[in-house]
Formats: C-alpha cells, structure tokens, sequence
C-alpha cells in the first residue's frame, strides 16, 4: 500500500500534539498553583482534541491513526519537562515555553503546505489554539500570577 504524503503529514502532527499532550501531563504533576494546573489542563485536552481530530482525516484517507502514546522524542520531551518541572511552577512554565514555541512553528510550517480545504480549516483553528496556549505562558512566566497567593501568605 502507498503511503499518501498528505496522511503523514498529518500523522506528523498528530503525534506531535500527543507528545505535546505528555509534556502538559509532566508539568501538570509538578505544579502546585491551582490556576496554573487548570490551565495547562485546558492546553493538554486541547492537544488530544487535536489528535482526535486529525486522526479523523488520516482515517479518511486510508492512513492509520495515530495512538495516544508519545514516540521516542515524546518520552524525551516529556521527561526533560518532567525534571525541569521539579524546580518549581516557574520552570515548568518556561520548559512549556519552549514546547509550544516548537509546536507554533511545526503548525506554522505546516500551514505551508497545499491541503484540502476541510483539513488546512483544522490546521488553522489547531495553530490558533497554540497561538493562544504560547500567549497565555508568556504572560504567566512575565506576569507570575502563582506569587501573588505566596506573597499574600507572608503577610
């Protein structure tokens, strides 16, 4: 059987979300602010949606979705967050920092690429999900919101 370029390009970015979803699911784990841990929680369910619905597609057009289980760079990733999460709220939102700014520049790519309609529609509202899980970390790395509960318990 033939394998269609368009159905691993998707799977391309299907497991990249997966991964994306494991490195949420360490950061997660690690985080103690309440805020913080419901918003990366809202990014990670954002990140399966997206397998989910990319997978549709890939099935469409003959190609073998793709599992909810990271590949090799998934664990590594996931493990990197993982350690770096350790050091508290502030680093595990820098190493989310430096997963979504490669996940934007892997949708951004991808957008590139000449696609059915109904597929670049999805490519373009998953890409404005991660423009929208980027800005939300930057601003929380910039503007600390996990201090003001610490600095309101010292008083």
């Amino acid at each position: 059987m033939a394998i269609i370029p368009e159905v691993e390009k998707l799977r391309s970015l299907a497991q990249l979300d997966v991964d994306a979803a494991g490195t949420y699911e360490a950061a997660i784990a690690r985080v103690k602010d309440q805020l913080v841990c419901e918003r990366l929680n809202e990014f990670r369910v954002d990140h399966v949606r997206h397998v989910q619905d990319l997978n549709v597609f890939i099935r469409q057009q003959g190609g073998e979705p793709v599992e909810l289980r990271p590949d090799f760079k998934g664990a590594v990733m996931k493990g990197m967050t993982a350690i770096t999460s350790m050091m508290g709220t502030e680093a595990a939102l820098v190493a989310m920092l430096g997963n979504e700014e490669l996940t934007n520049r892997t949708y951004e790519l991808a957008l590139s690429f000449d696609w059915s309609p109904e597929v670049r529609q999805l490519i373009e509202k998953n890409r404005k999900d991660e423009e929208r899980h980027l800005a939300w970390i930057k601003d929380a790395v910039r503007m600390r919101p996990w201090t003001r509960d610490e600095a309101g318990a010292h008083i």
